[in-house]
């Protein structure tokens, strides 16, 4: 039975010692996560913000330091939100402050809860056990204080034999009883036409889990003066208020024994706090976009993504093989764009300008090797394999590659009979890599309209954010194909600000990977304008070169809005613009 090196599981479903041979150091571009502090994590799904988080477990982080659990620089706890009760929509019948409270009680035992599973799970019973008497000690002097001040009414007490692990499965028990009878409550709300009041326990951050958390990291299993760190991911599950909340935890000064990182998919509700105050980066907390960091800076994502593909080849199949090697290029149409490359080269030739021919080649070769297929009818004959293709199709998304990589692998096993494989020949990358790319506009896509059947305003602009995908494709792959003087576009850079229907379109957008947001000087160098990248997963959609210098499309926010709604007439207007003005790059709308 082989191994596919490119399978993807969830970072919980790998060992400690596989996630730690697997992965692949990216702290040198986010050294913000491991680091004391809040940070926000943002990132579309598979980019590998879970990887990271667990990567600084404690398990991972004793092997990675070769030390145990108490001599570690800190002690992350895990608290997923995905799949979780507390995001429940009666709070909205209740008044505002009652909102806040039962929300934040909701989410401090929540998270308390799981945080004491966590402990036990990973500390495991010999070493709680080994740390009864000061386990109980902390349980009766700290624990049940706490509890009992914040109004549970149930029998604390435990047998005089109770030993530490049993005592932390307690606290967790006690803790879940707490949220329950909240949650049990405010279910009860959708039931009776009258609001009864609430009679059971409550706790906050500051009287309450702030409190825990300092009493029980002094405790000698874990790491002396050394902070814990909470990591909840994906807290775009989280409801407006536990939002608001949890940004209100973040503006407190708890980063010495209490750090919160917080994992998004780039659809984290606020950063507003219970009373409407706003954190801010980098007083409150550090911030980093994984996908906007990688496509800023290819080069270095470049070199993740080789050492991620060659680790994995000597863990899974113990062979030593580049990755360039592994997924090699077509060889006809490597040799045909060199030979355009060469030409182009000595036409473009300037003595006065030294890499004038160089450059026109790397910019053009592609190109005009399109236009070549294009006249002969072969537009598909184009071929995405090759590693730095493939590299640049994922668009800073880990996943992008992974995935189709899988694919790839497998279908290569398929096909050779379950022999040894040496390479993924170009025909199987291009055919899975091209599919991953149509799956990735249509099915996808078909996802989103599904979950808005029931929104009519949210149905309405998935309908605008597709003619938007297709109609920038479309121009892209044009701009190509055209003799203007940078063909190889992937953005647009808008010279005004969107209104309010556009901003919220592109947000849906950057939201489910379609685009990534940056910002670029403008023309005249006088200040910033919004740069709107389409995602490289749609290169082969739309037939684009991937690789290569990327220029922008300028253009005010009223014309991009024209594809919202009416894509042909948008392809058409700058189709004419193309046509007239084919020697230089358009200067749209000035």
């Amino acid at each position: 039975m082989y191994r596919n090196p490119f399978e993807i599981k969830t970072p919980e479903q790998n060992t400690a010692e596989e996630i730690v041979k697997l992965f692949v150091d990216v702290f040198t571009d986010f050294h913000q996560v491991p680091e004391a502090g809040h940070t926000f994590v943002n990132g579309p799904r598979g980019s590998g913000k879970s990887m990271m988080f667990r990567y600084i477990q404690p398990d991972c982080q004793c092997i990675v330091s070769n030390c145990k659990i108490n001599e570690l620089k800190y002690f992350s706890i895990y608290i997923p939100i995905k799949l979780t009760s507390i995001n429940i929509v009666d709070f909205e019948r209740l008044k505002s402050h009652a909102n806040t409270i039962l929300n934040e009680h909701i989410f401090v035992t929540y998270i308390l809860s799981k945080s004491l599973l966590f402990i036990s799970e990973t500390l495991g019973e010999e070493v709680l056990n080994n740390s009864t008497d000061e386990i109980k000690n902390f349980y009766d002097k700290i624990f049940v204080n706490l509890v009992l001040s914040a109004g549970y009414t149930e029998n604390t007490e435990i047998e005089s034999d109770t030993n530490g692990f049993d005592c932390f499965r307690i606290m967790s028990e006690t803790i879940y009883k707490m949220h329950r009878e909240c949650v049990k409550y405010c279910k009860e709300l959708a039931l009776n036409k009258e609001i009864n009041s609430y009679n059971g326990s409550l706790v906050d951050f500051m009287d309450f889990l702030y409190p825990f958390f300092q009493k029980l990291k002094k405790l000698s299993i874990f790491p002396l003066n050394k902070p814990l760190y909470l990591l909840i991911d994906d807290a775009g599950y989280l409801n407006n208020e536990q939002t608001k909340i949890l940004n209100t935890w973040v503006s407190y000064r708890t980063t010495k024994d209490l750090c919160i990182k917080i994992s998004t998919q780039l659809d984290y509700k606020t950063y507003l706090t219970t009373n409407g105050k706003r954190i801010d980066s980098p007083h409150d907390y550090s911030e980093i976009n994984i996908a906007t960091i990688y496509t800023s800076s290819n080069k270095d994502y470049f070199k993740k993504i080789k050492q991620i593909v060659e680790r994995r080849l000597k863990v899974y199949l113990n062979t030593d093989i580049l990755a360039e090697d592994f997924f090699p290029h077509d060889p006809k149409q490597e040799d045909r764009i060199n030979k355009i490359y060469e030409e182009i080269k000595i036409k473009e030739s300037d003595e006065e300008r030294k890499h004038a021919g160089t450059d026109a080649a790397r910019r053009y070769c592609v190109s005009e090797y399109l236009k070549e297929l294009r006249s002969k009818k072969a537009m598909n004959k184009y071929s995405f394999s090759g590693f730095d293709q493939l590299v640049a199709i994922s668009s800073g998304v880990i996943r992008h590659f992974l995935a189709p990589a899988q694919e790839m692998y497998s279908e290569t096993v398929s096909r050779n009979n379950n022999n040894k494989v040496e390479y993924i020949s170009p025909a199987i990358q291009n055919e899975i890599i091209s599919s991953y790319s149509r799956k990735f506009l249509f099915d996808e896509f078909d996802k989103i309209f599904i979950d808005s059947k029931d929104d009519d305003n949210r149905l309405k602009n998935a309908d605008k954010l597709y003619n938007l995908i297709d109609s920038l494709g479309k121009l892209f792959h044009l701009i190509l194909i055209s003799e203007r003087k940078e063909r190889t576009v992937f953005s647009v850079a808008l010279t005004d600000m969107p209104d309010r229907e556009l901003k919220e379109i592109i947000d849906m957008g950057v939201q489910h990977g379609y685009f990534h947001v940056s910002t670029k000087r403008n023309k005249e160098s006088t200040g910033l304008v919004h740069l709107y990248v389409l995602s490289r997963v749609l290169a082969p959609a739309f037939v684009l070169n991937p690789l290569s210098f990327a220029g922008y499309q300028f253009m005010p926010s009223e014309v991009l809005k024209i594809a919202l709604t009416n894509p042909t007439s948008f392809i058409k207007y700058f189709d004419k613009k193309l046509d007239s003005n084919s020697e230089k790059q358009p200067t749209l709308f000035d």
